[in-house]
């Protein structure tokens, strides 16, 4: 009985797992579900989704759904060129070649006004490409014009003579009175006379003489100071600033003024030395000039001691003398703020230099004035400008009060020494060289305050030669509250006279609130 119930249960226990083991088989493997129900193209999403097919038409790859250029095996996005097209950039400049517009030169997008291949450069910044500018320096002009690159074909006098070719430029050409052939503007002699009277100034320090029809006028004594006391003068020396800020209080040196664009030119010799262009501001006073939102103030001269200017046509070429390395040096001051030296001459192999007593005044004079007043080398032999500046450069001294000449050459920054000429006076601090009346204004400081007025003419005097004085005049006297070292001087022209008085501007070294003077009635026929 029990080996009955035994292999009965066995049969029981095997039909059970064989009904286990087709239950199992009957089961789908683990992980593969059907992830798209209602697809039955697909049971995963892949990269369209249920219900759109991963399509790849043009077998990049990428399905259609996700492919932005979906015929192109070359892209998945249209980028600059669009589909179908390369984004090719054969310069490498970043600018794909269906938009450059210079495939080919990767500094241009674009052909601009010289073309691919030729950069549109500026050099002059006068909005003219270089390679259609007639003149790539000069950003006032794009064709040479007349006068060539560099200067204006312009005719500042009004005379009805273009300026590269004015005999006289700032004066009228046809304005001969002595018939001498120079214009008055330009002639230290224009006075037509008969006898002495015609000539009388007026003034008994001078003697007055008719010579050939022309007035000669020679010192006699010193003559007072033709115009106001310092005490009456126009003080302009807050125009730097306030008192605790004002660059001018001490040190102020050089002057010159400019007739064209009537702008005053300062210079500073120490701490640091400085320059700074001075223009009237329409009220009767004066300011520190401004441009592009920069101040006329530059800085960095070295012992600037007196500043000039020579061809004024360059209004912003500046001459700065240095004392004691007695260099004079040309710079471009055109951009305010910023001075670029041009060129540099060394002088000092023939001035006097001693110790702190150097080099302090400087002016040039045109050709026309030169050959006008006889002027002559240091041998006596007549000399004008042979190395292209059309005039000479004077360079007055502290040590012996001479006036030394040379011949600057710009290209090569090459000189000639002309000459020594002895002055009135043993200490000359400033010169200024009056183009309305062609005549010499010197300077001389150190405590004497006197200002001689001379001609280009000289006459032997030992190894050198000496100026012929026209006038010596005392100085205006020292300031209540000043200093009484005078360093420079400046005057305007004869064609700025108002009820026969014209400006004279002085600077004083040293002389704190009282440092820049204006003589507002200095005589036009002095």
């Amino acid at each position: 009985m029990w080996s009955l119930s035994r292999r009965w249960w066995m049969v029981v226990v095997c039909f059970a797992l064989v009904v286990g083991l087709a239950a199992g088989c009957s089961e789908e493997p683990a992980g593969s579900e059907d992830l798209c129900p209602e697809d039955p193209a697909k049971t995963e999403p892949g990269d369209c989704g249920c219900g759109v097919a991963d399509d790849d038409a043009d077998g990049d790859g990428v399905a259609d759904c996700v492919d932005g250029c979906v015929d192109d095996a070359q892209k998945t996005e249209p980028g600059d060129c669009g589909c179908g097209v390369v984004d090719d950039d054969a310069d490498g400049d970043g600018v794909a070649d269906c938009v450059d517009g210079c495939v080919d030169d990767a500094q241009k997008t674009e052909p601009g006004d010289c073309g691919c291949g030729v950069a549109d450069g500026d050099a002059d910044g006068d909005g003219v490409a270089d390679c259609i500018d007639g003149c790539v320096d000069d950003a006032q002009k794009t064709e040479p014009g007349i006068c060539g690159c560099g200067v204006a074909d312009d005719d500042a006098d009004g005379d009805g003579v273009i300026g590269c070719q004015d005999a006289c430029e700032g004066f009228d050409d046809a304005v001969d009175s002595d018939g001498d052939g120079v214009a008055d503007g330009c002639d230290a002699d224009s006075g037509y006379c008969v006898d002495a009277v015609d000539c009388d100034d007026g003034l008994a320090c001078t003697a007055n003489d008719c010579v050939d029809n022309v007035c000669q006028t020679t010192s006699l004594s010193e003559c007072d100071w033709p115009a106001e006391s310092v005490d009456q003068a126009q003080n302009i020396t807050e125009i730097e600033g306030p008192i605790w800020d004002n660059d001018m209080y001490r040190d102020l040196s050089g002057a010159v003024w400019n007739p064209v664009d009537r702008t005053l030119w300062l210079c500073r010799n120490n701490g640091p030395s400085k320059i700074w262009a001075v223009v009237e501001d329409g009220a009767g006073g004066y300011e520190i000039d401004s441009k592009n939102g920069n101040r006329g103030e530059w800085e960095e001269f070295g012992d600037a001691e007196g500043l000039t200017l020579a061809d004024l046509s360059e209004p912003e070429t500046l001459y700065v003398l240095a004392e004691g390395e007695e260099h004079i040096r040309e710079y471009d001051l055109s951009t305010y703020g910023t001075a670029v030296l041009m060129n540099d001459w060394n002088v000092q192999p023939h001035t006097p230099v001693s110790g702190g007593s150097g080099a302090e005044g400087l002016t040039f004079v045109p050709d026309v004035f030169l050959a006008a007043q006889g002027f002559v080398d240091g041998g006596g032999v007549s000399y004008q400008s042979t190395l292209g500046m059309g005039g000479l450069m004077l360079v007055g001294h502290q040590n012996g009060g001479g006036i030394f000449a040379f011949d600057l050459d710009r290209v090569s920054g090459n000189l000639v020494f002309v000459g020594e000429y002895e002055t009135a006076a043993s200490e000359t601090a400033g010169l200024e060289f009056d183009r309305s009346t062609g005549l010499l204004y010197i300077l001389h400081g150190a405590g004497m305050n006197t200002v001689e007025v001379a001609r280009l003419s000289s006459q032997p005097s030992g190894s050198v030669r000496r100026l012929d004085t026209v006038r010596l005049h005392t100085g205006p006297g020292t300031h209540t509250l000043g200093s009484d070292n005078y360093e420079g001087i400046a005057i305007t022209p004869n064609t700025d006279c108002a009820n026969g008085f014209r400006r004279l501007f002085l600077t004083v070294d040293g002389g704190n609130a009282w440092s820049l003077f204006v003589f507002n009635d200095f005589p036009c026929d002095l």
